[in-house]
């Protein structure tokens, strides 16, 4: 997976707070957020989620 900073949400999609999240989600986020890598996938975060944490960041699936 991978985090990509947006500034538009979708009416539809799914908005998370980071706080709202598990621990090893909460470590995912924070290693990927304003980074161009990939992840593995987390149970808690599905494709086109939006996470809100120091901006908002948008979740792709690989």
């Amino acid at each position: 997976m991978r985090l990509r900073r947006t500034g538009i949400i979708p009416a539809d999609a799914r908005v998370r707070h980071y706080d709202e999240l598990d621990e090893e989600t909460q470590v995912t986020v924070r290693e990927l957020a304003g980074r161009p890598r990939t992840a593995p996938e987390v149970n808690d975060l599905d494709d086109g989620d939006v996470v809100k944490f120091t901006d908002y960041y948008e979740v792709r699936a690989r």
